[in-house]
């Protein structure tokens, strides 16, 4: 389980994030939604340890976990961007075993058969040794969802996962959400589309417009 208690953010003075707290069990689906510029990527941000909270804490099973500073070699909470920050000049491969190995100290052998096998998974099989620039817009995404799984986390985040994508694929997203959950990993989604959120989650928070800037 995760939970945040008392969460609070400002930017030059302007409360972005007020008193926000959220829990989530294990194997769950927690949706932050509200419209665009209501502070749903900053409270993911600050989940996942890319922006430092003015104050509030954070407990993963029971127990305080700073974000910011995981002195362990496990990784806590992994996180798919919009915009899916691929390094264009590496292979699919190569994107998906650089982490595991820098900051699990993973082999090469054991972080290219990870990867291999989570691409299978994601029925990105034939596609380890091609570049971002050759890939559709949900084959990026897909990649992006691999390197985070390669990490191994506790807690999958995503930032508006279906935005970047062309209509037609939401359903396919909602689908691989649900199959993640079947397999007990516990997820945040961060989106606009209520709808989407109605769909796919156990619980919905909602972020309030007047709590942005």
């Amino acid at each position: 389980m995760l939970e945040a208690a008392n969460i609070n953010k400002s930017f030059n003075g302007v409360q972005v994030l007020n008193d926000i707290s959220l829990e989530i069990d294990s194997g769950k689906i927690l949706c932050i939604v509200g419209p665009s510029g209501a502070g749903k990527t900053t409270l993911l941000r600050i989940i996942t340890g890319l922006e430092k909270p003015d104050s509030g804490s954070f407990k993963i099973d029971g127990q305080s976990f700073n974000p910011q500073a995981n002195e362990t070699d496990e990784a806590m909470i992994g996180v798919v961007f919009q915009d899916f920050r691929l390094f264009p000049h590496l292979s699919v491969l190569e994107n998906i075993t650089l982490a595991p190995q820098m900051v699990l100290h993973q082999s090469k052998k054991a972080a290219q058969e990870n990867a291999n096998n989570i691409l299978d998974q994601l029925g990105l099989a034939d596609k380890a040794d091609i570049y971002p620039f050759q890939l559709s817009g949900g084959q990026k995404q897909r990649v992006a969802i691999a390197r985070a799984l390669a990490l191994k986390p506790k807690i999958l985040c995503y930032d508006e996962p279906t935005s970047a994508l062309d209509p037609g694929l939401r359903g396919s997203v909602a689908q691989m959400i649900e199959r993640f959950k079947a397999q007990g990993m516990t997820q945040i989604v961060v989106t606009h589309d209520i709808d989407f959120a109605k769909e796919i989650a156990d619980k919905i928070l909602e972020v309030k417009p007047n709590q942005e800037l």
